[in-house]
């Protein structure tokens, strides 16, 4: 992600989707020349080719559609919230860049292996870190929202909820577990932001021109695709789960809007799809999983 972000903030302002100054400073040497080489109109093209032609079609164009989907949606809920929480944060770096969250109070949870890499590079960057409060969590042992309160998380205020690129990695027991804590955040009132993949992926990866290809490399990678949705039931499967689904979309759907403008030939996926709701008040019997 963070490489597809800083290929992104390389291109000029005219066509890019947004900037990310920071994402160059998670790479290692050799993916920041690569990155430093998209940024050359000659070289652009050939670049990017190159990356989609070994990482598959569908994850660049799709990575860069939701972080400007999610970026618009947090930036939109900021202005009635009072804090923001980042669940697996990774190399997140909304905290610094986006003028939404400069005054707001942001929770950055995320294991602490990880977390403990994001903020040396964090460090080495002389980003301020006053309203960022790092939550080290390992999802299978802690507490999340015991680990969120004695951070100081206040739960009388409405709250931002960003759960991007985590879902579809996890079992259906993980992902309800995470989402009655998320619905206990939202208490105050305040927006969840959620990614996930279409459910047909799992059962059937050719129903998307480049579900097989992305299915093998993730499934390479050890990280293989575990849970997913049917977008025709995501409204009641939120719904049982005491949530009403606000908006609901693919990130090609989404980059038919943003793209097309700037006369740019990236395809998103339709299997990879943004999602925000809003917690009901109340909590409905939980519906059957969707899952592979």
């Amino acid at each position: 992600m963070a490489l597809q972000r800083a290929f992104e903030s390389r291109r000029p302002a005219a066509s890019r989707l947004f900037v990310d100054p920071y994402a160059e400073a998670f790479l290692r040497p050799s993916l920041r020349l690569l990155a430093a080489a998209s940024g050359v109109a000659g070289l652009r093209r050939i670049v990017t080719g190159a990356y989609d032609a070994i990482g598959g079609p569908g994850p660049r164009p799709s990575a860069i559609v939701r972080t400007r989907v999610i970026d618009d949606a947090v930036t939109a809920a900021a202005a009635r919230a009072g804090q923001c929480v980042l669940l697996g944060a990774g190399h997140d770096t909304r905290a610094h860049r986006l003028p939404a969250c400069a005054d707001l109070p942001v929770f950055e949870v995320d294991h602490p292996a990880t977390q403990a890499a994001k903020r040396a590079a964090v460090d080495r960057l002389g980003l301020d870190q006053t309203r960022v409060r790092y939550v080290p969590v390992d999802f299978e042992r802690d507490d999340l929202r015991g680990r969120l309160d004695a951070a100081g998380f206040d739960a009388s205020v409405p709250t931002v909820v960003v759960w991007e690129g985590v879902t579809n990695y996890l079992t259906a027991e993980a992902v309800d577990a995470t989402l009655a804590v998320i619905r206990d955040l939202l208490a105050a009132g305040g927006l969840l932001v959620m990614t996930y993949i279409d459910a047909r992926v799992l059962a059937d990866p050719p129903t998307f021109p480049e579900g097989p290809r992305w299915v093998r490399a993730v499934a390479r990678a050890g990280e293989p695709w575990t849970f997913g949705i049917l977008p025709a039931q995501t409204a009641t499967w939120f719904a049982s789960r005491g949530f009403r689904l606000c908006d609901d979309t693919s990130t090609l759907d989404a980059g038919r809007d943003l793209l097309a403008p700037a006369r740019r030939g990236d395809r998103p996926s339709a299997l990879y799809r943004i999602a925000t709701a809003e917690r009901t008040t109340a909590q409905r019997a939980t519906a059957e999983h969707v899952t592979a």
